[in-house]
């Protein structure tokens, strides 16, 4: 029994021995440095997922750059090692010896710390005494930075390009274009100065969630790449459309060397100096295709992509007068935003308003997404039976290259009440059948003129004659045509006074929506107050609650119409003035949509 313990044990300990050797978590750097010199210290993640990495103070040191990644993957003789290094350049600012505190990173939900590292920082060794001897008080001027030499480096060291998944996209087909950086050189710093215009193209841009660096081989060369840009992009018309470079500046660190005078010698050194490195991507041509006139149907309206619809009402059994919300909703994947409003052949008894748009598009997912909702006011005119067509929606999809067509459902809407009664306009038409001032008669007596040779028989003198009576019809007409066009203003009021009513009362139903009560009743207030006046003919100044009712009552106007009126322009008045919220916003609206059809069928 002691033996197989004995096993056990010695089994577990190989076996945790094992395990413990497999990560690891340790700093690697050099012993001595020389002033004015780079000093790299790396730290190493060796098979282990590690989290919350934490470097030191790097007390006495200049952080030149830092933390690089690198990635390695070796395979010895069936022994596999996955590291992770960190590295950071560091400039030693005095002499002496300086500490790399610990670092540490989180494994397996537990700390693991590396050793300090001592680093013995050493004076300058190389120095020329001076041919004549003597101390020289002020630094030899640096030599001046070679600026071919980093430019060209940074030239193949450091680029931004554009490249895009589709050229040759449809008119109204998603595509995305990336601006990715490309670098295997140390920077302070790197941002886009200048993004194209994108013109002849929708464009969204795409949120880059995770940026972390990536090595990727271009032009047979590794580099870290980073994505600096992404842009979904909708073609609006066909042809060949430029995309213009994207323009970036760096911060590059430069190495210069540098000679002092110590003590009557000169010690040469290095310093570095931050240069600003601008350069930008190459730029691309995409060719955009039409879209196949083959099998295109007559109810297209330039959707591209991937679609669903849904129509719904509020209610299918209303009373006569009562308003009825139809709504109809696109949605999926593609060029949502550009979808025009669809055509529906709603009965000719209902009355509808234009509809209110709202659109829903997520910026987030790589595909642009969303819904566009279409919220039509129905108004029956009379009673009965009523049905509302299937809604016929065509798309046309990129994966097959064809168009699809979707139908929705159709909706049977029973109105009840009375048929209201029509006033009958009675028109007198006065007619003459001569017309003793007729200019043509005038012009033949002239024709027949016989000897012009006497004054009497001249066309002066029956001119003369005639002229005080063409001057008096003139008058005459003028003043007819200046009462006529007196009521044609009243008539002109009075037609359009419904149309501005249904557009505020359109606004309203947006600022609805929306929850903003401050402008839902400034509508509701301006369309009810623009209607009585536009209606009635009444003033702005005499635009009273009582001056109106008093009319109202003049026209036979029923006193419930009155009492919605009132009630309506109350509420109005107490959501704006008042600084509590009312919360009445929804049944207001349908009163005020209520009270406009069923007062337009009272005033004659």
């Amino acid at each position: 029994m002691t033996h197989v313990k004995y096993i056990l044990f010695l089994l577990i300990t190989v076996w945790v021995t094992h395990v413990s050797g497999q990560a690891k978590f340790y700093a690697q750097g050099a012993k001595s440095c020389t002033l004015g010199k780079d000093y790299k210290v790396v730290f190493v993640i060796e098979n282990a997922d590690a989290s919350n990495f934490k470097a030191p103070s790097f007390d006495g040191f200049q952080v030149l750059s830092g933390p690089n990644q690198s990635r390695s993957y070796q395979n010895i003789n069936g022994k596999i090692t996955n590291s992770l290094s960190l590295y950071y350049y560091l400039r030693p600012l005095k002499e002496g010896v300086l500490l790399i505190g610990k670092a540490s990173v989180v494994i397996d939900g537990k700390p693991w710390y590396t050793d300090e590292i001592e680093v013995d920082i050493q004076a300058a060794k190389q120095a020329i005494i001076n041919q004549n001897g003597t101390q020289q008080n002020q630094n030899s001027p640096n030599p001046a930075v070679n600026q071919d030499d980093w430019k060209q480096q940074a030239k193949e060291n450091l680029f931004v390009r554009l490249y895009t998944d589709h050229s040759k996209p449809y008119v109204g087909e998603q595509i995305f274009v990336y601006a990715k950086l490309y670098q295997r050189i140390n920077t302070n710093g790197s941002q886009v100065t200048a993004y194209p215009e994108f013109k002849g193209f929708w464009k969204q841009e795409i949120e880059i969630t995770n940026n972390e660096a990536q090595i990727e081989e271009y032009g047979g060369v590794q580099y870290q790449t980073f994505l600096v840009g992404k842009y979904a992009l909708f073609p609006l018309k066909e042809g060949k459309h430029a995309i213009e470079s994207v323009e970036m500046t760096s911060i590059l660190l430069i190495p210069v060397p540098k000679e002092v005078n110590y003590w009557g010698m000169r010690i040469q050194t290095m310093q570095y100096e931050q240069v600003e490195y601008n350069y930008a991507s190459n730029s691309l041509l995409i060719d955009v295709q039409a879209l196949p006139l083959e099998n295109k149907p007559s109810d297209f309206i330039g959707a591209v992509g991937n679609f669903k619809i849904n129509t719904s009402i509020d209610s299918a059994e209303v009373k006569l007068g009562s308003p009825i919300h139809y709504k109809a909703t696109i949605s999926g994947a593609g060029n949502i935003m550009s979808i025009q409003e669809p055509t529906i052949d709603f009965p000719r008894q209902l009355e509808v308003y234009d509809p209110a748009t709202s659109e829903n598009i997520s910026k987030k997912s790589n595909w642009v997404n969303g819904s566009k909702t279409y919220d039509y006011i129905l108004v029956p005119q009379y009673p009965g039976s009523y049905k509302i067509p299937a809604l016929s929606f065509s798309y046309f999809d990129t994966k097959d290259d064809s168009y699809k067509t979707l139908k929705s459902g159709s909706f049977e809407i029973s109105v009840s009440g009375d048929a209201p009664a029509l006033a009958e306009d009675q028109i007198e038409v006065e007619k003459s059948d001569s017309n003793p001032y007729e200019l043509q008669d005038i012009y033949l007596r002239y024709a027949d003129l016989g000897d012009e040779s006497s004054f009497y028989n001249s066309w002066k003198y029956k001119f003369g004659l005639t002229s005080p009576f063409m001057l008096f019809f003139l008058f005459i007409l003028g003043l007819r045509m200046k009462q006529e066009f007196k009521p044609d203003l009243i008539a002109l009021k009075n037609k359009r006074a419904s149309q501005e009513a249904k557009k505020r009362l359109i606004k309203a139903k947006q600022f609805l929506d929306g929850q903003d009560q401050q402008a839902f009743y400034k509508e509701i207030f301006n369309a009810f107050n623009g209607y009585v006046g536009d209606k009635l003919n009444i003033e702005q100044a005499d635009l009273n609650r009582e001056f109106v009712l008093e009319r109202f009552k003049k026209k036979d106007i029923s006193a419930h119409l009155g009492e919605q009126f009132k009630q309506v322009l109350n509420n109005a008045e107490e959501a704006l003035y008042s600084p509590q919220s009312f919360g009445k916003m929804q049944e207001d609206y349908d009163t005020a949509i209520t009270w406009i059809v069923n007062i337009e069928s009272e005033i004659t």
